[in-house]
């Protein structure tokens, strides 16, 4: 057991927070120790442990080019088990010390779509409407027990999907314009840049068609619609 204030094991053994190893806040409540066998011993604290299993046969992931940079050497990628989604840590890699927080990614330059396509899905996320051309749309699905959260934040990405032996990052499009990544109920799966990329959605309106541009740059408005739709030029921002 931990220490009285959490920090050690047995008196002998300092325990560090494996949240804030791996770059990100630390956990909030005491949870379980867990000893690692690499020199020297590491005991981390964590959340909570799941149980102990043989994943040799689960399905694994690499972790999409590009995704939390400062993941990619602490982890070999992602094990899905039990529809389930598990970071594949590197235990020998990881440090003993905590760093200095990872600092954000840079925003991408926002860049707004000068015009729309005849048809378009139009989604909302956090409380605002936005579209999407239908020809980048692959599908819409729901989130589902095998979305994962990552320790780091990463710019736009509120997390990793598995779907069609594919990890997806999923973004948030309101992350995109300076607000923080939140996932939600749905996922819409696209193509963007040559890349596989989801976005979040609180709830999708549907195909909807006739879009006229509205005042302000990148609005637009579709009949049937009291409120404007935005539009960004999401292949430009994924490039």
């Amino acid at each position: 057991m931990p220490g009285g204030n959490g920090s050690n094991l047995r008196g002998v053994l300092e325990v560090k927070d494996l949240a804030a190893l791996l770059g990100g806040a630390p956990e909030p409540d005491a949870g379980m120790v867990v000893v690692l066998d690499v020199s020297p011993t590491l005991a981390v604290r964590v959340r909570s442990v799941v149980e102990v299993a043989d994943v040799a046969r689960a399905p694994f992931f690499l972790l999409p080019p590009g995704l939390a940079d400062s993941l990619a050497p602490l982890s070999r990628g992602a094990v899905l088990h039990k529809e389930r989604l598990y970071l594949e840590l590197i235990a020998e890699a990881l440090p003993h010390r905590v760093g200095p927080r990872s600092t954000p990614a840079p925003p991408r330059p926002v860049h707004w779509a000068e015009s729309v396509p005849e048809r378009a899905l139009v989604f909302e996320s956090q409380g605002r409407l936005f579209g999407m051309p239908l020809a980048f749309v692959s599908q819409v699905v729901e989130r589902g027990e095998a979305f994962s959260v990552l320790p780091v934040q990463s710019g736009p990405v509120a997390g990793i999907f598995p779907h069609a032996q594919v990890l997806w990052p999923i973004c948030s499009v309101p992350a995109l314009l300076g607000t923080p990544p939140a996932p939600e109920p749905f996922f819409l799966l696209a193509e963007l840049a040559g890349r596989h990329v989801g976005l979040t959605a609180t709830r999708v309106l549907g195909v909807l068609q006739r879009f006229e541009p509205d005042e302000t740059a990148g609005t637009f408005r579709v009949p049937g619609l009291a409120e404007p739709v935005l539009f960004l030029d999401l292949q430009r921002m994924f490039s």
